[in-house]
């Protein structure tokens, strides 16, 4: 029978069963939102970007990135038109904008992960002079600040990614992929 078919105690069964399949799921489900964090990142300025993230039942679990940053001009308007409504996105856009103007707009970063773990605390910065502006040196006193501000889009990610697979998850939208799949069970009533 159809889903539609179904005794509302066999619908419940099915959305259990269907979830708990192998098949469910069983597909990059968070390409889109890793497409829409990388977009992000590179208005901000980071590129040559690698995501990473496990998840969404285990202690250690989360999100982290690695990539190399530079100050992208007008980041932060063109980050407003992007994600309008995000306010985080625009305090992290602002706040790293903030820091290189204090830097001469001459810090480059590098951002890498270490560890077994996929979650921000695994990230690491070095800073230095782009253009030797600012003395090496400098630039590494704003490691801390630009490594806070990457952990703080790692977790906004992990955020993103979490309540997409909780939409996923939900009677709904495994309802609607058994619907839309015409999808057919044999329970007995």
């Amino acid at each position: 029978m159809l889903f539609n078919q179904l005794s509302k105690d066999n619908q419940n069964r099915a959305i259990a069963d269907m979830r708990d399949s192998e098949d469910y799921a069983d597909y990059d489900w968070y390409e889109a939102d890793n497409y829409d964090f990388e977009a992000i990142l590179n208005i901000i300025g980071y590129y040559e970007i690698v995501t990473y993230f496990t998840g969404f039942w285990s202690q250690g679990d989360g999100a982290s990135f690695e990539a190399r940053y530079n100050y992208e001009k007008g980041s932060v308007q063109k980050l407003k038109e992007y994600a309008p409504q995000d306010q985080e996105l625009h305090r992290i856009a602002q706040e790293l904008k903030n820091i290189q103007a204090k830097a001469c707009y001459d810090l480059e970063a590098s951002i890498t992960t270490s560890g077994n773990y996929c979650h921000e605390m695994t990230m690491q910065c070095e800073c230095s002079s782009r253009r030797g502006n600012i003395k090496d040196d400098t630039a590494q006193g704003y490691e801390d600040e630009v490594l806070e501000l990457s952990r703080d889009l790692a977790i906004w990610y992990y955020k993103k990614l979490n309540d997409t697979y909780d939409y996923l998850m939900s009677d709904e939208a495994v309802a609607e992929h058994i619907i839309a799949n015409e999808l057919e069970f044999d329970y007995e009533d």
